[in-house]
């Protein structure tokens, strides 16, 4: 996909004047792209990715090619696969490791719901401090309450790893017409862009 992205000439140097120019791909086109394609719901399928799952799994799957991979990544805007495609639980495991010299320890406090009939006064996962409160009447008593949980790192991380499971897919009937269209509308017949600066660069079709 990137062989057809437009050339351009962008220069690395702090000059503007005396510029020094390095030829590389228009990856802000591809971003620009996205909107016109998000706007079309009947397209798409809400799908949570499995542990361990790749887009070569899915793309395989559901569009029987694997090279479609670029598709769930391009749909869902993903530009760094190893950050923003959710962890397998034994690499979420590993990276918390890593990352925290004890995962299980408290990270922060957070609130647990507080509901007053079919009202939540309280909503869940909001990061409060530990002696956090609330007072409030239940219809015949004043209550005071202390909705508060603790949240160690490895369960912060494993929160965010959640929400990256939750991704958009183009329904298997209508890849092909994307990937035709998506193809189209990147092509740039040996254009050449510049850009003194990132300001002047062309994101235009």
């Amino acid at each position: 996909m990137l062989r057809r992205l437009p050339n351009l000439l962008y220069n690395i140097g702090t000059s503007s004047i005396d510029p020094k120019f390095l030829v590389a791909k228009n990856i802000w086109r591809r971003a620009e792209l996205l909107p016109e394609y998000k706007g079309s719901v009947s397209m798409f399928n809400e799908y949570v990715v499995q542990d361990g799952e790749t887009p070569e799994d899915i793309a395989l799957r559901l569009y029987k090619n694997p090279f479609y991979n670029w598709v769930l990544l391009v749909i869902n805007d993903i530009t760094n696969f190893h950050e923003q495609w959710p962890r397998s639980s034994q690499q979420l495991q590993e990276y918390c490791n890593s990352k925290y010299d004890n995962p299980q320890a408290t990270k922060d406090y957070v609130t647990t719901e507080v509901k007053r009939g079919n009202d939540i006064i309280v909503p869940a996962g909001k990061v409060v401090p530990s002696t956090f409160q609330i007072v409030y009447w239940d219809g015949t008593n004043t209550v005071t309450a202390n909705p508060v949980a603790s949240r160690t790192f490895f369960q912060f991380e494993e929160e965010l790893n959640s929400q990256k499971e939750r991704i958009q897919l183009v329904k298997p009937k209508f890849v092909e017409d994307f990937v035709e269209n998506y193809y189209m509308r990147l092509s740039y017949k040996g254009k050449l862009e510049l850009g003194l600066t990132t300001a002047e660069i062309n994101m235009s079709s």
